[in-house]
């Protein structure tokens, strides 16, 4: 018998059954393989994050100093995810990097293609501990969360020293849990028949959240009272109050599955609780808590997983999931067998993923609210890291640099927010306080100035006690010499003030165009602005939010026509789209002058070209020049919107307010039609009870063109300033008087010049 065909047939079966690697480009909803092919790595080691492999058991990796894989080389052969961050700091030069997907078999893929890359020779340090020594870090007693069993003492003789105002005011919140506790009776579904987004609706689902959070903070609150005094009843009104949190079906109303605004803070607020109060339970008590959040855990754990979260994590929710899922990684380590895992796969998406929405200058696409929100929260996971592992997360270049973002977005006096969702309700006061934070974090003077400036406060109820007993002093640097503007590229944002210390006395233009596109809550019109005067908001994005998704969030605010921005032939750019993307092509500033250039022809559908470019004579006027090109003859509508009316007069229109005035020019072209309203074709709810009043005003072109531009002069308070320009074929000069200098423009669709 003839045994060779047979034994060709049995290895092209075992290649065939080898899983292979799909190594196609990264969508613009995906991470993206990292280190790209020719970067330059900011931080040492970089992380590795490539395309998973959906028949993979686990992952190898190699890494080297030349392609052919034989000088310097590191390999791990059995890595769980598609994303890796190594505990070796890498010299500064070239590298090269492949990985192969092994199946459950041990059957291994070819190598990927190789990338290469190179370590900054100025490359911070950032190594990922093993997950052998994590382990061991976790202190095997209990606290485990934000405070070690060997701090316990040092706690204590705080609260009764520099600490003692904050120290009785939780107790006197831990005495009033004992004397009125909580509803503890579990809160309820939906009934049949809600609609989601109504009025009823969002009691029921932000109420849960609030019962929820009331029941197992109060716990955590009386856990935290026990620890600081020793006292018995405190950690048995802990116990009694989480033990009835572990009567509720926890894939019922409070399921994260089911409502996860509700199932976020059940994954954190139970694990300090527990971990507080630990010696207060008895062995079968343990297990009912164990077993409960065994289940929490687990379904946050494989929700992540589902959204393959190292590979696609822009999902917003899940970018605080991970870590409140670390919480329990730790608190339960030892007690919940899957807890090591959970624990691995978050500190894997903090090195690797994390944060998704701003790079290294510190930005934050979803804007300022939003960046708030989750930083407030991130601050959790950077003091329980910091107590179980003493890892420092502001060694990560974006926390290093995120606190300009806020200093710059609203400074101290500011009255408004910026981009996103939400922001509409913010002041620099309500961000004093994770300023504070953040200063000490990151032992930056500037931010320490802010947050004094802005009023910030002793922090109160636990966190507060834990962030100042672990935060360090810094001394009060004020920003005097940094420049009053500043750009954030890979959020698209540029913010450009007139006075960074003072916001009362500041006037400031934001511009955006952000290749994140349109995305998640950072949805506001690419190439958009926003003007505010002594802190107040002027020329703003429309609406507010009633209910996330609701008719007017989305026919109204994720449309362009709410945004200080240009439609064509009536139509925006696409809707809160990843594909709707823009970027900043120049930004420079000095203390007369400020410009910044944005492109956003690819958020359209019917548009070619957007160029619009922003000049800030400071202090005095704002020259925006447009620049559109339509594959076919269109109609432009140049958009405006503030509070109050406009007094239109021929080319122009008038703005005045509490703030004070702006004088808005048209200068090309000279025949739009202008006209303003206060209706919304998508009002929010009658149950919102808004009253906006807002004004809504369109310039727009009265004959169809392939190519249209805009020359727009913006003068602030009534200041002196007269414009004379004239057009030869496409070049625009103009010559601008202001009140304490001239300056002298020339502008054509391919260049710009400035002279002051």
């Amino acid at each position: 018998m003839n045994w060779l065909p047979v034994l060709i047939s049995l290895s092209q079966l075992m290649t065939t059954s080898a899983p292979s690697l799909d190594e196609s480009p990264a969508t613009a909803q995906e991470w993206g393989y990292r280190p790209a092919q020719g970067s330059i790595a900011t931080t040492t080691p970089p992380a590795f994050v490539w395309r998973p492999v959906k028949a993979a058991h686990h992952y190898a990796l190699e890494i080297a100093r030349d392609d052919a894989f034989n000088d310097g080389v590191h390999t791990w052969s059995a890595l769980p995810w598609s994303s890796f961050a190594s505990d070796t700091v890498l010299e500064p030069g070239p590298w090269f990097w492949r990985y192969a997907a092994i199946d459950g078999d041990g059957a291994r893929s070819d190598w990927s293609q190789v990338r290469r890359f190179e370590v900054a020779a100025d490359a911070r340090k950032f190594p990922k501990p093993t997950m052998a020594d994590l382990v061991e870090r976790i202190p095997a007693g209990h606290p485990r969360l934000f405070i070690r069993p060997e701090e316990v003492g040092d706690l204590r003789r705080a609260i009764a020293g520099r600490l003692e105002t904050p120290g009785k005011n939780l107790l006197a919140q831990a005495d009033k849990l004992l004397a009125s506790p909580p509803d503890t009776t579990e809160p309820p579904k939906y009934p049949k028949g809600t609609v989601r987004g109504s009025k009823e609706w969002k009691a029921i689902w932000w109420g849960n959240r609030r019962r929820a959070v009331a029941v197992t903070n109060g716990a955590a609150t009386l856990a935290f009272a026990y620890q600081l005094t020793g006292d018995v009843t405190y950690g048995d009104g802990a116990k009694n109050l989480l033990l009835a949190f572990c009567a509720w079906d926890p894939q019922g109303a409070t399921g994260y599955e089911y409502n996860d605004e509700a199932g976020m803070p059940l994954l954190y607020f139970p694990s300090r609780a527990y971990t507080w109060a630990h010696d207060r339970f008895s062995e079968e008590e343990r297990k009912q808590v164990i077993d409960i959040m065994t289940i929490r855990g687990g379904d946050c754990f494989r929700h992540l997983r589902r959204r393959t979260h190292l590979w696609r994590p822009y999902a917003s929710h899940s970018n605080r999931a991970w870590h409140f899922l670390g919480e329990v990684a730790i608190a339960f380590q030892g007690e919940i067998p899957e807890a090591e895992r959970w624990l691995d796969y978050a500190m894997t998406i903090f090195y690797t993923a994390y944060p998704v929405w701003g790079g290294e200058e510190g930005g934050w696409h979803e804007g300022l609210a939003y960046w708030s929100s989750y930083m407030g929260r991130f601050m959790y996971w950077v003091f329980a890291s910091q107590a179980a592992f003493d890892i420092d997360s502001f060694d990560k270049p974006f926390f290093a640099a995120t606190g300009y973002y806020g200093m710059y977005t609203m400074p101290p006096g500011t009255k408004t927010g910026s981009w996103g969702d939400q922001a509409q309700n913010l002041s620099s006061r309500s961000i004093a306080n994770l300023m504070q934070t953040f200063a000490s974090g990151a032992q930056n003077g500037h931010w320490k100035w802010y947050a004094e400036k802005s009023g910030a406060g002793t922090p109160g109820g636990y966190m507060g006690i834990i962030q100042t007993f672990r935060g360090g002093g810094v001394a009060v640097t004020p920003p005097e010499a940094l420049p009053s503007s500043r750009v954030f590229s890979g959020v698209g944002l540029a913010v450009l003030n007139t006075d960074l210390l003072d916001g009362v006395k500041n006037i400031q233009v934001q511009f955006k165009s952000s290749p994140f596109g349109r995305q998640s809550h950072g949805y506001n019109a690419n190439n958009a602005f926003l003007l505010s005067m002594d802190g107040e908001r002027v020329f703003r994005k429309t609406g507010k939010r009633d209910v996330y998704g609701s008719p007017h969030h989305i026919k109204w605010m994720w449309e362009s026509k709410s945004d200080n921005a240009i439609l064509v032939n009536g139509k925006g750019q696409a809707p809160h789209a990843v594909s709707a993307t823009g970027r900043i092509s120049h930004f420079q500033t000095s203390d007369t002058l400020d410009i910044v250039v944005g492109e956003a022809g690819a958020s359209y559908e019917n548009l070619d070209r957007w160029t619009r470019r922003i000049f800030f004579l400071k202090p005095h006027a704002v020259v925006i020049h447009d620049i559109l090109e339509a594959p076919e003859a269109s109609d432009f509508q140049w958009l405006l919107h503030a509070t109050g009316t406009f007094a239109i007069d021929g080319q122009g229109a008038y703005w005045k307010g509490k703030a004070g005035t702006v004088d808005v020019e048209f200068l090309y072209p000279t025949k739009l039609a202008i006209s303003q309203t206060k209706e919304y074709d998508t009002p929010p709810h009658d149950w919102a009870n808004f009253d906006l009043d807002e004004v809504h005003l369109t310039a727009a072109t009265t004959e169809k063109n392939m190519a249209q531009e805009f020359i727009t002069l913006l003068g602030f308070n009534d200041a002196e300033v007269s414009v004379k320009h004239e057009r030869k074929g496409d070049q625009t000069t103009l010559a601008i008087g202001l009140p304490d200098r001239a300056v002298a423009l020339k502008i054509s669709p391919d260049k710009f010049e400035v002279r002051e």
